[in-house]
Order: C-alpha cells, then structure tokens, then sequence
C-alpha cells in the first residue's frame, strides 16, 4: 500500500469518527456541561495514548526533548479554542448545523496553507481543486443558511462560536502538520492530548462540575468514556496521518462530507430535519469534496518526505 493509500484509508477512518462527534457531545449534554465532558472527553483519548508515547519514547529518547515539547504548544493553543467553542455551541445548536458551520474551516486551511506551506500551494492552481473547493464552500453554506430558525438569539450566538471553532481548527490543523512530520502522528497528538486536558481542566473546576460522574448512569459515562477515545484519540491520530499523505487542504475539504452523516443520525436522535435546499447543498458539498480527494498528486520531488514510525 502506498503512502496515499494510506492517508486516504486514515481519512475514510476520521470522516467516520467525526460523523458521530456531535452526536455524542449533543447526547452528553442532559447529564454533562459542556466544561466537564470537555475534560473527560479529553482525558480517555490521552489515557488510550499514554502508553504509545511512552512507547515510543523509549525506543528513541532523542526523539522528544525541550525544544519540540514546547513547539507543540503552538498546535495546542487554537486546539483549545476549537474544543471549547464547538462543545459550547452545542447548547444551543443540533449537532448537524454545528457540523456544517466548522466545515467553514476549509476556507481559512486554504488560505493558511497557501501562505506557510510551499508544497500545497499548487492545489489553489489546479483547476479541479479550485472547483471542488467551491461547490463545498456552496454547499456548505447553503446547509447552513437554509433553516428557519437561525433568527434566535441562542442559534446565533451558537453560530458564531461554531464558526470560531471552525477558525480555531483550520489553525490548529496547518500548526500541526510540521511537527506531524517530524515526530509522527502518535507522538504529536499524544503531546498535544496532555496539554489539551490541562488547558481544559480549569475551565471545569472553575465553571463544571467533576463529581457529576458519580450520579450519572454507567452506560452514559460508557458513552462518554467510548467517545473519547474513538473521536478524539483515535480519530485526531489517524487525522494526523492523513495530513503528511495527503496535505492540509485536501483533508480538510474532505471534512466537509462528515454533516451529511451527522445530518441522518441527527435526525433520528434529536428530530432534526433536512429541507430541499440542504438535500441540493448536500449533493454539491458531496460532489466538490470528490473533485479535491480526485486532484492530483504533485510529482515526486515536491511531495513530502514519509515519516517512519513504528
């Protein structure tokens, strides 16, 4: 298998996880504030890691010192801001508008990997790359707009942190795709998970409440446990995988497909509907990320070195 085989079977792996993100967290909020889950959330996919890093770092010592443990705080940074905004949205919103609105990151990931990453920026000169890019940008903004409720107070202001998470990510994912590189998927997010649940655990001491856990049925802690470590433990590691094979444009693009999942289960969870406009937004959206994952590699020279892991 090569390399791009690889990173689209780690992206196909992601776009699954990522349908149920949402769901999840919208699930979770009759016996979960959003700061709370937030931390438990957090802390099952960096326990599932732990030994992996330890792992690793013990075949290589050298492989993770002062300087690159403080560069990956650099990826940790709009990674919070992303976690918080998103859950924080969810509120207010259902989990496929929520879904739909990140999705706009894919505009500010273009942009940031044109301007910081050489080797990407052919994608914004390739014709098919350019089109897919925007019939998802139409598609999603059609998904998003065509509702009647989105003149509440509340759905507003969800709105706008949805779209601040959206923003956070695209940082988040152009900041780790260096260090993604050099020290491995595992290794990366294994780092930045720790930093991530510290960050996160003030913002629930102070505003959540820790002990909720003990009153909370065990299959709804079960949920809560499983999602953490197959959404984020899991998912952010074959995300970064993705990333080095395929590159930040083209998988963040690909994203885009994951509301339509969402939408589906949506429905069947918590009653939320698809009008006529969002089934044609759909189908553009499905369409233009088909036409980004169909853009071309760049020849040999200009792709990016693979990176060894065990």
């Amino acid at each position: 298998m090569t390399e791009r085989q690889k990173g689209i079977a780690a992206l196909a792996f992601t776009l699954v996880a990522w349908s149920f993100s949402s769901l999840f967290v919208k699930f979770l909020m009759p016996y979960y504030d959003p700061w709370t889950q937030n931390v438990y959330r957090y802390a099952s996919g960096m326990v599932l890691l732990l030994p992996l890093l330890v792992q690793r770092v013990r075949r290589n010592p050298a492989l993770l010192g002062k300087q690159q443990l403080g560069r990956l705080l650099v990826p940790t940074i709009p990674n919070v801001v992303h976690q918080t905004a998103w859950v924080v949205a969810l509120l207010w919103i259902y989990p496929a508008l929520s879904s739909f609105l990140n999705k706009s990151s894919v505009l500010f990931a273009a942009l940031m990997a044109f301007v910081f990453f050489p080797e990407e920026r052919w994608f914004l000169r390739s014709k098919r790359f350019l089109s897919g890019l925007g019939l998802t940008m139409a598609g999603t903004v059609g998904l998003a707009l065509l509702r009647p409720d989105l003149d509440q107070m509340k759905m507003n202001l969800g709105v706008l942190l949805a779209l601040l998470a959206a923003a956070g990510w695209a940082m988040y994912s152009v900041a780790a795709k260096r260090l993604a590189e050099e020290l491995g998927s595992t290794v990366s997010f294994s780092v930045v998970s720790i930093y991530t649940t510290l960050a996160l655990l003030p913002m629930a001491l102070a505003w959540g409440d820790l002990r909720r856990w003990n009153s909370t049925p065990w299959h709804v802690n079960a949920i809560m446990v499983f999602s953490g470590v197959f959404c984020i433990g899991v998912a952010h590691t074959t995300y970064f995988r993705a990333i080095k094979a395929l590159g930040v444009s083209v998988c963040t693009t690909m994203l885009l497909t994951t509301p339509l999942g969402t939408l589906l289960i949506s429905r069947w969870w918590f009653g939320e509907r698809l009008t006529a406009g969002q089934i044609v937004s759909g189908m553009l959206l499905i369409l233009g990320g088909a036409l980004t994952l169909l853009a071309r590699e760049k020849p040999a020279e200009a792709c990016l070195s693979p990176v060894s892991e065990a």
